[in-house]
């Protein structure tokens, strides 16, 4: 679906009220996707009402004309196959929807009514306040949006950037209600006008209809003018040649170097910043990070990233530092400097330029995982930069040389133009940010120390990459064989299956290859699982900088961990793909970390788990949930006891008895012939002719049925959280459907009653959870101003009275039903997508490989009958297991008897 949209054919049409559209027509398509961009972001609040922007776009959910009742249009859309979101940006906000394709000439005029007429109504007015609130408290402990305010309070103070984006219940009540609802009329007369607004829908329906639709929907609206955006620079020359110093909540250790740039990324002819970004970032051997590595200096880079605006752009290289490199940061701070001097004297070398552009080229032609909707919202609002014939090449063009443009764009590369944050709990801190209590300092950056930035050394190790090895000059199909479109078993012999399928579906010259190892060593204790952590730390480390040049080429890998031992995954292109999985699995094999690798690797864990202990509640809650149910699952703060004590020799034992006896379960699926798998499969079992072991198990935890089971998780944050989860007898279709079809049902009015309705918390809502394939339901609330124990009975009395009256759902069963079937029957949208659900069905024994297709067909037969009795037998705790996981923040415990209290896992 996503390929199929054609932006280079859109038709463009400005309706008489100066609003700008794009159609992209797509015959084929099964759904319609909705853009509307309006030029009215929080640059554009008042002073003195920071945050009205976003408490603006919360209200257009909150009835209009024709549908009155809060989220009446999302309830809407979903009637109609679809959802709807939104956005507040800096310049803009955004408005997006998708709904089954026969769908938009029902959906598109509520759309309309829901930008053109709100309500406004006070009591909606007062309950919005409050989510936006609980939406702020809790972000408040987020680093992220720490530093976000910090960024702020930085820059220009007379730049819009500077203002407070969010709001939050003391800034709004600064003013009465009748006073906020007259400023969100006025500034939605201002902007919601068709000279400030661009839109762009891809639908199957005919451009001409579409175009008539559309002029119906919209036509009526007041033309209005295209908001200005004349803003001062965003930083002055106080706020440029600055360090920043922050203490972070996570233990980290980050430098940001930010270079102040005018919009470039806007150059989508030659592409500056894609190809200055492409070459700092690289982390091939020769490059800055391969260089950094060396040094202990720095464990990771990524370039390119930071803020931007129609008129700004900020480049940010951002570090993540060792300890050695925190006390180093002006040496790594050099080195950068070092490095972009080599780019800077190989802007004349035409062929690395063309080698990223033929990259570029090869991403597009057989890009995957494309996201329709984001791509129609990204070009609503491409259409206020650029013109409708710009907007067509976008996508098309790859990048065209250009030397004056690369030099120009270096240009601004400079000390004098940096600033620079260093984020660490050691830095020295004398001021505290606004709303969220962050610490800071700022210093400026001495002369003499901008003027060594401004002639660094040259710096011997430091090389631009060569030539790609891994790009090929042709990728071509393989022809089809009989037999070869679902799983083949090629090899069996008790220690090791191989198994294969072809691509006859994408004809695309790509593949997946999973290779699986169970081994006991690495996952029957929290000793092995730590040693195993450590181990595959040290052997991606060692990896990365071999195998880059593979990974930019369209190659990719990754090596991780599971509850029975780890995979190797590698996919892409099929060219060189079965080289690169044996020089990866050789490693795998082979490859022995030293005490330093393995003493870096084990600090390094020590500090991921630290971080993760630092999640949100309900993150937490629900990481818990899988360690409590998938068996052989560790939780970070069991691991974090064990891994401090293990030393290098354990690791290496571990390792060893690991490597004596395992099982191995292969999977090869894309653009290869059934001799090349073969070939490939023999290669497999050659390398591991001693493998030795059987498959282990994925066994799920069973909840016993009519007990309720509690346990407490506890987090370093205010709120308080709950998780109640409902686990499926059996893992049947009849028990999957029924799981799917009960949440689908529950989730809009719980949401609508115990968010909107009772205002209990920002973070609201239901999920499908299954484990291992096991079915089961959870409904969750974080929050900040109710304890534990109110928001698990605000849950169980919902529950209660929604399934004993589950009879008033009967009118929306029809709907619910044809969206589920639709979901479960959509072809798999790209070839990694269906290599991953091939893999799963393989690891769950679903050796018919339609599991989805038998779901689908039995929710087609399911009878409302049937829910009924399900609804009554949860009410009654007669059919589910049922747990209670929670975080009591800065309430009370839930009162639990001990003989339902879950209190060490290992016990569980």
């Amino acid at each position: 679906m996503s390929n199929s949209i054609n932006f280079e054919n859109a038709h463009h049409i400005i309706l008489p009220n100066g609003m700008r559209a794009m159609l992209c027509h797509t015959p084929s398509a099964t759904e319609s996707f909705v853009s509307m961009s309006v030029r009215a972001g929080h640059f554009y609040d008042p002073d003195d009402c920071q945050g009205l922007a976003h408490l603006l776009e919360h209200m257009l959910f909150m009835g209009s004309r024709h549908l009155p009742k809060p989220n009446a249009i999302n309830h809407f859309i979903e009637q109609h196959g679809g959802s709807l979101n939104a956005w507040t940006g800096t310049e803009y906000a955004n408005y997006h929807y998708h709904c089954s394709s026969d769908a938009i000439a029902q959906t598109l005029p509520a759309f309309a009514d829901m930008l053109r007429q709100p309500l406004f109504e006070e009591d909606a007015l007062k309950k919005e306040i409050n989510n936006i609130h609980s939406e702020f408290e809790f972000k408040k402990k987020d680093d992220l949006r720490r530093l976000y305010q910090i960024h702020k309070e930085t820059c220009n103070p007379s730049h819009p950037f500077a203002k407070f984006s969010v709001g939050n219940s003391d800034t709004f009540s600064e003013h009465a209600i009748d006073e906020l609802k007259r400023r969100l009329r006025t500034m939605h007369t201002i902007f919601y006008c068709g000279s400030n607004m661009c839109l762009c829908i891809a639908s199957p329906m005919p451009t001409l209809q579409l175009e008539a639709l559309i002029n119906q929907c919209f036509g009526s609206m007041e033309t209005g003018e295209l908001a200005q955006d004349d803003w001062p620079a965003l930083y002055t020359q106080n706020e440029l040649g600055i360090q920043i110093n922050i203490n972070p909540l996570q233990s980290a250790k980050r430098m940001i170097v930010t270079f102040a740039l005018p919009a470039l990324q806007n150059d989508f002819k030659c592409k500056p910043l894609n190809y200055i970004s492409h070459l700092i970032g690289d982390e091939g051997e020769g490059s800055l990070l391969a260089y950094l590595k060396q040094k202990d200096w720095a464990l990771n880079l990524i370039a390119g990233s930071g803020i931007e605006g129609d008129r700004f752009k900020d480049f940010n290289v951002s570090f993540q530092l060792t300890s050695n490199g925190l006390k180093n940061k002006f040496e790594v701070v050099k080195a950068l400097f070092s490095y972009i001097d080599l780019i800077k004297e190989g802007a004349h070398e035409v062929w690395r330029y063309r080698e990223k552009a033929q990259l570029n080229a090869l991403a597009l032609e057989y890009e995957e995982s494309v996201k329709p909707l984001g791509l129609v919202t990204e070009y609503a609002q491409h259409q206020f930069i650029f013109s409708a014939k710009e907007v067509k090449q976008l996508r098309s063009t790859i990048g065209s040389y250009d030397q004056k443009v690369l030099e120009h764009a270096l240009s601004f590369f400079t000390p004098k133009n940096l600033r620079l944050k260093v984020i660490s709990k050691e830095v020295k801190t004398d001021t505290i940010c606004a709303f969220y209590k962050a610490e800071y300092s700022v210093e400026k950056i001495h002369e003499d120390l901008l003027n060594v930035f401004s002639s660094p050394n040259v710096i011997s190790a430091l090389k631009l990459p060569p030539p790609n090895p891994y790009l090929g000059d042709e990728y071509q199909l393989i022809l089809p064989e009989t037999g070869f479109n679902i799983p083949n078993k090629l090899v069996d012999t008790g220690d090791y299956r191989f198994w294969f399928a072809q691509d006859q579906q994408f004809h695309s010259p790509k593949g997946d290859i999973y290779i699986s190892f169970d081994a006991t060593s690495f996952s029957d204790t929290l000793e092995a699982v730590a040693a195993k952590r450590i181990w595959l730390g040290a052997l991606n480390d060692y990896l990365q900088a071999k195998y880059y040049r593979a990974e930019i080429a369209g190659l990719h890998y990754r090596i991780y961990g599971h509850q029975a031992g780890f995979t190797l995954h590698t996919r892409g292109f099929t060219n060189q793909q079965t080289l690169l999985a044996s020089q990866l699995l050789d490693a795998v094999t082979s490859y022995v970390p030293d005490e330093r690798a393995f003493e870096h690797h084990k600090t390094l864990q020590i500090q991921s788990l630290q971080n993760a202990l630092l999640n949100k509640p309900t993150n937490r809650l629900f990481s818990r949930l899988s360690v409590l149910i998938q068996r052989n699952t560790q939780a970070p703060v069991e691991l974090l006891d064990i891994i401090e004590d293990i030393d290098y020799d354990k690791m290496l034992s571990c390792r060893e008895s690991a490597f004596r006896c395992y099982f191995i379960e292969a999977f090869m699926h894309g653009n290869w012939a059934s001799e090349e798998a073969k070939f490939f499969a023999e290669k497999i079992r050659t390398l591991n002719d001693k493998a030795g072991g059987a498959p282990l198990s994925r066994a799920v935890s069973k909840l016993p049925i009519g007990d309720t089971l509690y346990h407490e998780v506890t987090c370093d944050h205010d709120d308080a959280a709950i998780v109640l989860y409902f686990q499926a007898p059996t893992p049947s279709l009849t028990d999957t459907a029924l799981c799917m079809v009960l949440e689908q049902m529950l989730a809009a009015p719980f949401f609508n009653a115990l968010r909107t309705e009772q205002q209990l918390g920002y973070i609201v809502g239901t999920g499908y959870v299954p484990h291992n394939q096991h079915p089961g339901m959870a409904f969750y609330i974080q929050s900040p101003q109710c304890s534990p124990k109110q928001l698990l009975d605000a849950t169980t009395e919902f529950l209660f009275q929604q399934l004993d009256e589950i009879e008033f759902y009967r009118f929306y069963w029809p709907t619910i039903q044809q969206n589920l079937v639709k979901q479960l029957e959509e072809r798999d949208l790209t070839l990694s997508m269906k290599s991953q659900r091939l893999w799963v069905s393989l690891g769950t024994q679903d050796l018919e490989f339609n599991r989805n297709s038998k779901l689908a067909a039995r929710i087609k037969t399911l009878s409302f009958e049937e829910i009924q009795a399900f609804a009554d037998q949860l009410a009654k705790r007669e059919r589910c297991g049922e747990l209670v996981l929670y975080s009591s923040g800065k309430f009370k415990a839930i009162p639990t008897l001990q003989k339902r209290t879950i209190n060490s896992i290992a016990e569980f």
